[in-house]
C-alpha cells in the first residue's frame, strides 16, 4: 500500500467519520463528488445532485440515532491508486453506542477521485452496511 496515499486517504476517512459523528450530514456530503452512485444489494442508486444526496444522508442520520449511535469509527483497510488522481480504498466501519460498544460493523469500498479541494468518493459499495443491520435486527429504512 503506498503510504503517501494511506496517508492521505486516512485523513479523508477521519474527516469523514467526524462529520457523520456529529450527525452532520453537509459536512457527510462535502466529501463526496457529484453524481454520485452508491451500490447495494445488487442495485445502483445515483445521487445526481447534493441535494438528493443530503436528504438521503439526513434519513439514514435518523436511523442511526434511533439505534442508539454516538460515533462512527472507521480503519482503513487497504488503498490502491487507479492513477494519480483516482483511488479505491477499502474500509471496516463501525457504529458505537455511548458506552463504547460496537453497535454494528461491517467492511465497505470507495472509489475516490482528487479534486482542486482534496479526495472525493463518486462510488461507494454499501451491501456489508445492509447486512450487518439486517443482521442485527433492523435493517435500514425500517428502524
Amino acid at each position: 500500500m503506498n503510504m503517501e496515499l494511506s496517508d492521505e486517504l486516512a485523513t479523508w476517512c477521519a474527516s469523514y467519520v467526524k462529520a457523520f459523528s456529529a450527525y452532520d450530514s453537509s459536512g457527510v456530503a462535502d466529501h463526496w463528488l457529484f453524481p454520485a452512485l452508491i451500490t447495494q444489494e445488487g442495485r445502483t442508486i445515483l445521487f445526481k445532485d447534493r441535494d438528493r444526496f443530503d436528504a438521503n444522508t439526513r434519513s439514514l442520520l435518523s436511523f442511526y440515532r434511533k439505534q442508539g449511535v454516538v460515533r462512527a469509527e472507521r480503519i482503513l483497510i487497504d488503498a490502491m491508486a487507479m492513477n494519480e488522481d483516482n483511488a479505491s480504498m477499502r474500509v471496516e466501519d463501525r457504529m458505537v453506542d455511548e458506552d463504547g460498544a460496537v453497535i454494528v460493523s461491517w467492511q465497505a469500498a470507495y472509489v475516490l477521485t482528487r479534486t482542486r479541494k482534496g479526495w472525493r468518493a463518486v462510488l461507494a459499495a454499501a451491501d456489508g452496511e445492509m447486512d450487518a443491520w439486517k443482521a442485527r435486527g433492523t435493517p435500514l429504512g425500517r428502524g
